[in-house]
C-alpha cells in the first residue's frame, strides 16, 4: 500500500528540438494583475501527446527508495505511468484510476473520491496533469495576485484556495496556498499550501519546479520535487521529453490478482 500511496502522490505531476535550457536569470518586472493572468494561460502546455523517462527518489522519514518510471499522456484524456519491465502500471482518465503491481499481485479500480482515503487530499485528473506540467491547479483570478508579496520576492505571488464545491467538503478549517510564477517563463516555480485541521495541526505541502527545458517554443519542468511537513520529499527528474509522439497506453490486468478494496466512508 505504501507503494501505491507514493504512486499517487506523484501525480499530486513530431520529434522534439534539442533540449534548452531556460532557467537564464531574467530583470523582475512590474504587470498588473491582468497582464500576468494573460501571461500565465498562454504559457499553458499546448500538445497532443507527452512522453518522458522519469527517476523517482523517495525519502520518507530518511528511508530513501529509487525507482525507474517511464510517463505517457495524451492531453486531456489520460495519463500512463510504467514501471520498470512493467512491474508496477497505472493509468489515470478523466474519471477512473487504474492500477496493479506484479510483486504483490493486486490490482486497483477507482475513482478520484477514493483517492483521498489514501493520501488525504481530493484529486482531480486535470490536477494530476497540472501538476506535472507545472501549471496552477485551479483557476489564477486577478484578486488572488498579491503585488505586495511579489515585490519583496521578485517573483510574481499569487495567493489561492480551495473554492470548488467538491473541495468544500473536505474537513478542513483553514487552507493557506500560495502559487509562486517564473518571472521568465510563466510557469510555475512553486506550489504551496498549508492544511490546517479542526484539532489545530496542519499539513505542510511544497511542490516546487526547477530546470526547465525548451520544446517546440514551450516550456517544461525537467526536476519536480515535493516536500511534505518537511519530513517527506519526492523528487522527480523528467528525462527524455518528446511531443506529439504515437504511443499505445497498455494495461491489462493479468488474472487471478486480488482487488485493492478501500473504504470510501
Amino acid at each position: 500500500m505504501n507503494l501505491l500511496k507514493y504512486f499517487f502522490l506523484i501525480l499530486i505531476v513530431a520529434s522534439c528540438k534539442p533540449l534548452q535550457n531556460t532557467n537564464s536569470v531574467v530583470e523582475f518586472e512590474k504587470f498588473n494583475s491582468k497582464q500576468l493572468v494573460r501571461k500565465v494561460t498562454r504559457a499553458k502546455s499546448k500538445f497532443k501527446t507527452y512522453q518522458a523517462k522519469v527517476k523517482l527518489r523517495l525519502n520518507n522519514n530518511g528511508k530513501n527508495k529509487s525507482y525507474g518510471l517511464n510517463v505517457r499522456i495524451q492531453k486531456n484524456e489520460a495519463i500512463w505511468l510504467s514501471s520498470t519491465a512493467g512491474i508496477v502500471r497505472a493509468l489515470l482518465t478523466k474519471d477512473s484510476i487504474y492500477y496493479y503491481n506484479k510483486l504483490e499481485k493486486n490490482y486497483l479500480v477507482s475513482d478520484y473520491k477514493n483517492i483521498e482515503n489514501i493520501i488525504g487530499l481530493s484529486l482531480t485528473y486535470n490536477m494530476l496533469q497540472n501538476l506535472l506540467l507545472s501549471e496552477p491547479i485551479t483557476d489564477i483570478k486577478n484578486s488572488l495576485f498579491n503585488n505586495e508579496m511579489s515585490e519583496q520576492n521578485l517573483s510574481y505571488i499569487f495567493n489561492w484556495s480551495l473554492t470548488n464545491e467538491e473541495y468544500k467538503k473536505l474537513n478542513f478549517e483553514n487552507f493557506e496556498g500560495i502559487y509562486k510564477v517564473n518571472a521568465n517563463n510563466f510557469k510555475l516555480d512553486l506550489c504551496s499550501f498549508k492544511v490546517s485541521e479542526i484539532d489545530n495541526s496542519f499539513s505542510l505541502y511544497e511542490i516546487r519546479y526547477s530546470d526547465f527545458i525548451k520544446l517546440k517554443n514551450q516550456n517544461f519542468t525537467s526536476k519536480i520535487r515535493i516536500d511534505i511537513n518537511e519530513i517527506n520529499q519526492i523528487n522527480i527528474d523528467l528525462k527524455s521529453i518528446n511531443l506529439n509522439k504515437k504511443f499505445k497506453l497498455p494495461f491489462r490486468v493479468p488474472k487471478n490478482y486480488k482487488k485493492i478494496l478501500i473504504d470510501a466512508k
